[in-house]
């Protein structure tokens, strides 16, 4: 994978005193690097690099070799870059269609001939596993298609596979971000694990011991020691989904981890370190949140190094088919027929990716037929009681839900912790029971099929989770 064909590279480059290895692509941008210390994200305001040679390369796509380079006036034809650099050797290779490797050897010694085999070697070899990952995209569920707007992130995608900043990606519920999280650490061929942190469903004051850990005896209740995520992630990647809802007393400690990868365990007084990759998704503004002091403007800005904006489905209806023909196995061998890609198109798709596949379980369910007409898809779109009100952000559907029976841990609580709820709408739902109930909690409790024993925990829910 190309974490360990870059791990290989920079083993070799140890054995020179002084050198640089660095991943770059077509457009400037500086992927990856080791060696000594680099100024710089692009090409274009770096230091530290011979940019002159870098620019050459970008515009001719050749590979570029100086050997045994010595500051003398015999040389004076090399750029001023690697002149005032005193470089000895430089080597810079092509890897795949918009990437190259740069490789040089320092001040104290320069590439031999086996070196630069080596080097050409593993070159070749980044840039077959690159070709053959962009290769792999096309089936990757969520993000296949052809409209612009996929091809873009399909790049990106590749693109934040060979660097290690954190990754920030954006978009609405339902809409992929989980699966591009997954794509990015299991192209980076990173060895650890895909962790991922449910943040809507960890309560606030465990927030610390679930990220981090603790030891026996560290609050009330810890009774034994438990391993904390990040240690779990170690040489992985961290998920969080929802970034938003970290809480604020917890942000400042994530921070430092990000910048650092250092942390402390509740309850030890030894610092720990972990190499975890962080990648966190959010279907929230958080420009309005830092605004509203609930996040963070520091680790917003440390988050959005690398961003992907994910465009809902009602945007990218040009790929519709081809998501249907992907999850065609729901369908348990029905086929879409007349009017089926009318009513498709026309439905604004709320849920997203999300949505689509459980209107497809449905239909293969539900469908008597073995061809599914457009009149049959709208059936089964409008069964969903999220949908029974548009207006009101699917309320009224949950409230069809409690008189058809279902109490509030199934209609609301599991939907929020699954992530097919968001906070606002529990909110919602909250609201309009205690306006019904006269602002009186206890009385929500048969509005919502609870029985009296159900009160306390009713409450902890809407305490630990930041709703009531």
């Amino acid at each position: 994978m190309i974490e360990n064909l870059k791990t290989k590279i920079w083993d070799l480059l140890k054995k020179k005193e002084v050198s640089l290895a660095m991943i770059f692509s077509r457009d400037g941008e500086i992927l990856w690097h080791r060696g000594r210390d680099i100024v710089g994200k692009k090409i274009a305001d770096g230091k530290g690099f011979s940019k002159s040679c870098l620019k050459q390369c970008m515009t001719g796509c050749r590979v570029m070799e100086e050997e045994d380079v010595v500051v003398t006036s015999q040389v004076n034809h090399l750029p001023a870059s690697a002149l005032l650099l005193n470089l000895k050797s430089i080597m810079i290779l092509p890897v795949g269609k918009n990437f190259f490797l740069y490789l040089d050897s320092g001040i104290n010694d320069s590439f031999s001939g086996t070196d630069r085999e080596v080097f050409r070697v593993l070159g070749e070899l980044l840039g077959e596993l690159i070709e053959c990952l962009r290769a792999r995209q096309e089936d990757t569920g969520g993000i296949t298609g052809s409209s612009p707007e996929i091809r873009k992130i399909r790049e990106l995608v590749l693109k934040y596979s060979l660097e290690e900043d954190p990754v920030l990606l954006r978009g609405d519920t339902g809409c992929g971000k989980n699966h591009i999280a997954e794509l990015i650490h299991r192209f980076s061929g990173r060895k650890g694990k895909f962790v991922t942190i449910n943040t809507p469903g960890i309560p606030e004051n465990l927030f610390e011991s679930e990220v981090f850990g603790h030891k026996k005896g560290a609050f009330t209740g810890a009774g034994t020691d438990k391993k904390g995520l990040v240690e779990e992630a170690a040489g992985g990647t961290l998920f969080f989904d929802e970034i938003a809802e970290v809480p604020p007393t917890f942000q400042a400690r994530l921070l430092r981890f990000m910048e650092t990868k250092k942390y402390y365990i509740l309850g030890d007084t030894g610092e720990k370190t972990a190499d975890v990759r962080i990648v966190a998704a959010t279907n929230k503004d958080l420009a309005k949140a830092i605004e509203e002091r609930r996040f963070r403007e520091d680790l917003y800005y440390r988050l959005q190094v690398l961003e992907i904006k994910i465009p809902p489905l009602r945007e990218r209806l040009q790929d519709l088919e081809t998501l249907v023909r992907e999850e065609q196995r729901h369908l348990k061998g029905k086929t879409p027929g007349p009017g089926f890609w009318e009513v498709a198109r026309a439905y604004h798709w709320p849920g997203n990716i999300r949505e689509l596949k459980s209107v497809l379980k449905r239909a293969g369910i539900l469908n008597e037929d073995s061809v599914i007409t457009g009149p049959d898809l709208k059936d089964i779109i409008h069964q969903n009681p999220m949908n029974s009100s548009n207006d009101n952000n699917g309320v009224d559907g949950i409230w069809a839900e409690f008189r058809s029976g279902k109490n509030f841990w199934a209609a609301v609580k599991e939907p929020f912790l699954e992530r097919n709820l968001n906070r606002d709408q529990v909110k919602e739902v909250i609201n309009k029971g205690l306006a019904e109930a006269g602002g009186k909690y206890k009385d929500l409790l048969p509005l919502f099929n609870l029985e009296p024993a159900d009160y306390h925990r009713f409450m902890s829910f809407l305490n630990d989770y930041g709703i009531r």
